[in-house]
């Protein structure tokens, strides 16, 4: 049986070199060979023989596997009838509509967090704007807030400027100036800043216009010509002062209009 289902296993060697085919071919030999040794040999020989033939009908069956005929023949019990075929469908169909309207229902949710992350972005922008707007509102207020005031200092400087320094009348010729008299533009600040005062509105692009209110401002503040106006007027207790804020403020003016040229 095994050498016309496997002929080339019949020829294979052993680790010792024997065959299927020697063992087969020493069997033969032994039945047909006459009976010249004793019986004890013979047991003796036979021993060996079956012996050294189990074990390589043994390294055989390692080597290519037993054969069993009933293998060929085996029913094929995984063999899918019609109705496991028509469950196993209903089941991939039940299992794919499940999908289908989960990803539905997750489209939809995502969908009415994107309506209102879109609402909320939408609103955050109006309301960025809203308050752009006010900002930008408030610093026009305060743009004109700050002007008048600037404005109004220059008025009430010029307008001080012409009660101070009218000597027309006599009450106005002896009336005793302090230093809160004198019409400072900027009464605590700084000469820079009652610059600022003087000057305040004119076009500094109008080179010309400019320089004619630099100029006179720098004969109001001289220190020679506003000690012939009120030289006599100062009080003296604050004489000294008055006249030190004069001459800080005359140079000041200078030096403007040096840098003009």
């Amino acid at each position: 049986m095994a050498k016309e289902s496997c002929p080339d296993a019949m020829v294979a060697p052993n680790n010792a070199g024997v065959t299927p085919q020697d063992l087969l071919q020493w069997m033969k030999f032994e039945k047909t060979a006459p009976r010249e040794k004793s019986s004890q040999a013979t047991d003796a020989e036979k021993e060996w023989q079956e012996k050294l033939f189990g074990e390589c009908q043994d390294e055989f069956f390692e080597t290519f596997g037993q054969y069993d005929a009933d293998d060929l023949f085996a029913e094929d019990t995984d063999e899918e009838d019609f109705q496991d075929w028509a469950d196993r469908i209903r089941q991939e169909y039940v299992t794919k509509q499940h999908a289908e309207a989960q990803r539905l229902a997750s489209s939809g949710f995502h969908g009415k967090r994107k309506k209102e992350a879109d609402e909320e972005d939408r609103a955050n922008r109006e309301l960025h704007e809203r308050l752009q707007r006010e900002h930008e509102e408030y610093l026009a207020r305060a743009a004109r807030k700050e002007e008048e005031t600037r404005q109004g200092k220059k008025q009430r400087y010029e307008e001080r400027c012409a009660d101070t320094f009218n000597t027309d009348t006599a009450a106005a010729a002896t009336t005793k100036l302090s230093y809160r008299d004198i019409p400072w533009p900027a009464a605590k600040g700084s000469v820079e800043e009652m610059v600022e005062v003087m000057l305040h509105g004119a076009d500094r692009k109008d080179m010309p216009v400019f320089r004619k209110l630099l100029r006179r401002q720098q004969t109001v503040w001289h220190p020679d010509r506003f000690a012939q106006r009120c030289g006599t007027r100062l009080e003296e207790g604050d004489k000294q002062r008055i006249l030190e804020t004069v001459t800080a403020l005359s140079q000041e003016l200078n030096r403007l209009a040096q840098s003009l040229r």
